[in-house]
C-alpha cells in the first residue's frame, strides 16, 4: 500500500457506537492517507477483533447509522505524517496485545499514536461516574440510619 498524505492524515476519526450518538461510547481511529493504488482513504483501528486497516468508507458505513462521524485534527506534538506512521508501525508490530476495553481499546490506540500516552478518557469518565453513583448511594443509604 502506497499512502499519500492528505489534509486529514494523522487526524483522529471518531464514530458513535450506539444510537446514543456521541453522548454514548465512541470508536476511535487514525486517518492514514490516500492509497495511490486504489484511491481509497484508509483508517488504522484497534477493535475487539484485533488491529486493522480499513477504508474510510467502511468506517463510515459501520458508524454513520449511529450519528455523525467526527474528524479531529492532530493535537499532539508529532507531525500528522508521524502520527499516521506510528499507527501503522503499531499495527505491524501486533499492537500492544489483545483488545481490552479498559487498558487497550481503540481510544488508547489513537492516543498512543498522537500523544504517546495509552489512556482512554471514556474509561476514565465511566470510572468517575461509577464512583460518584456508588458514593451517592452510600451517602443516601447511610443518611437514613
Amino acid at each position: 500500500m502506497q499512502l499519500q498524505q492528505i489534509d486529514v492524515t494523522g487526524s483522529r476519526i471518531v464514530g458513535p457506537i450506539t444510537a446514543l450518538g456521541h453522548v454514548g461510547p465512541k470508536h476511535h481511529g487514525i486517518i492514514l492517507g490516500k492509497n495511490l493504488e486504489d484511491g481509497h482513504v484508509y483508517v488504522a483501528e484497534n477493535m475487539h477483533t484485533g488491529y486493522q486497516i480499513a477504508t474510510y468508507h467502511d468506517f463510515c458505513k459501520r458508524y454513520m447509522p449511529n450519528g455523525e462521524i467526527k474528524i479531529a485534527a492532530n493535537d499532539g506534538a508529532y507531525s500528522d505524517l508521524t502520527v499516521a506512521n506510528r499507527a501503522i508501525e503499531e499495527i505491524k508490530r501486533g499492537g500492544k496485545g489483545i483488545y481490552n476495553l479498559v487498558a487497550n481499546n481503540c481510544e488508547s490506540f489513537a492516543n498512543r499514536a498522537i500523544h504517546d500516552k495509552s489512556i482512554s478518557k471514556q474509561v476514565v469518565h465511566t470510572a468517575i461516574g461509577i464512583v460518584v453513583v456508588v458514593g451517592a448511594y452510600w451517602v443516601i443509604k447511610n443518611a437514613r440510619k
